[in-house]
């Protein structure tokens, strides 16, 4: 897969003014887990989301549903993925079977129920469009930015992501080969096309320095990065948490990992630097990043060649979340979630990384240095 290629399995990648997120209402979305599940909703709750379109519902007690054999307790995820992403259902089959996958190697997260027809999605027309529908059970749990943040809660993040990744090397789907998606962090050069939706001039040159700086650093390097299925999406609203049992009841444990739409052939010091980044919006402080990456190198291997790209990485990331939040909300700006990067305080932790003189009391973004200093404190 080229990282500058404009074109994937699906078609294309996502070109700007298109819409491609469901218009539905929640009656429709009654009637679809009805129809489908033979699930008649009782509560309905829409779920935060970029492209695709996701609720929560509870099923009426009272009402005797024979359709499906196992019942989830707390409910179930009803997914309308975006019209672009359903054009490609092998990518959406890889899904569905990568969760499966982890879930029978004891890694919490969500598992796809059966439809009246057997089967893991159905294609439903919605507003004219078509859109690959599932749907998955609930997985109880806080979301890592609703609970205390702490050290030993980012060190357990980065072993957690690091395990993740030693059990994807040995999955493989085809419906994953040619997948090519704007969010992939290999499509960073073509973030050219949407950084029209940045207006501030200091800002769009963070921009292109990042873009033009990710096109003669990473992507030469492409071919020597160790490569496999990712995640791509592991942040601080995908990760769940839950309390250790007693007498720890103050403190948390990564618990399990929720929403596979960003699943990818790409490259494992990517998913790194994506879970670094999101850690670092949600602390404010570089330094958490270094705790993560101290508990991810005590149980996966990052070769030197690899580390040297993960500022540029993180620096990326930001970028690529920044833009394309931006242009999101402009193409619906009732969709806040999309904004969260910039709220966050994304463009001052950007400008902290590019711009920011050594610190006299230690560099906060020398990871290694912080992640060296951690173990040996611990």
């Amino acid at each position: 897969m080229s990282a500058g290629s404009a074109t994937s399995a699906s078609g294309a990648l996502l070109a700007p003014g298109a819409r491609i997120r469901a218009e539905v209402d929640e009656e429709a979305v009654r009637l679809l887990a009805e129809r489908l599940y033979g699930i008649s909703v009782q509560e309905l709750t829409e779920l935060p989301g970029y492209d695709d379109r996701n609720y929560r519902l509870t099923e009426d007690p009272n009402v005797k549903n024979p359709l499906i054999l196992r019942h989830s307790p707390h409910g179930y995820v009803l997914k309308i993925m975006n019209s672009m992403d359903s054009k490609n259902l092998a990518v959406v089959e890889a899904q569905n079977e990568l969760m499966n996958f982890l879930s029978r190697r004891s890694v919490t997260c969500p598992v796809p129920v059966r439809n009246v027809f057997g089967q893991l999605h159905s294609l439903e027309m919605l507003g004219g469009q078509q859109h690959a529908v599932r749907l998955l059970e609930y997985v109880p749990g806080e979301l890592l930015k609703d609970v205390p943040h702490s050290d030993a809660l980012f060190y357990q993040l980065g072993e957690f992501v690091a395990n993740l990744d030693n059990k994807l090397q040995n999955f493989t789907h085809s419906g994953l080969a040619g997948r090519e998606h704007i969010w992939m962090l290999s499509q960073v050069p073509e973030l050219e096309k949407f950084k029209y939706v940045i207006e501030d001039p200091d800002n769009l040159d963070l921009v292109e320095e990042v873009i033009e700086e990710f096109k003669y650093a990473v992507v030469p390097q492409l071919g020597e990065l160790e490569r496999g299925v990712i995640h791509g999406d592991i942040n601080e609203q995908n990760v769940l948490v839950d309390r250790k049992p007693q007498p720890s009841n103050s403190e948390y444990r990564i618990a399990g990992i929720i929403d596979f739409g960003d699943v990818q052939e790409s490259y494992y010091v990517f998913e790194l630097a994506i879970a670094m980044t999101y850690l670092m919006l949600l602390t404010g402080q570089p330094r958490s990043a270094g705790v993560l990456l101290a508990g991810y190198t005590v149980t996966r291997r990052l070769p030197d060649h690899e580390y040297r790209l993960l500022k540029t990485l993180v620096s990326a990331r930001l970028v690529q979340s920044l833009v394309l939040g931006a242009y999101t909300l402009k193409q619906d700006p009732a969709n806040t979630y999309v904004t969260c990067s910039a709220r966050a305080g994304g463009w001052q932790l950007l400008r902290r990384l590019r711009k920011s003189p050594p610190q006299p009391d230690g560099d906060d973004t020398d990871w290694r240095a912080v992640a060296d200093e951690y173990l040996t404190r611990s």
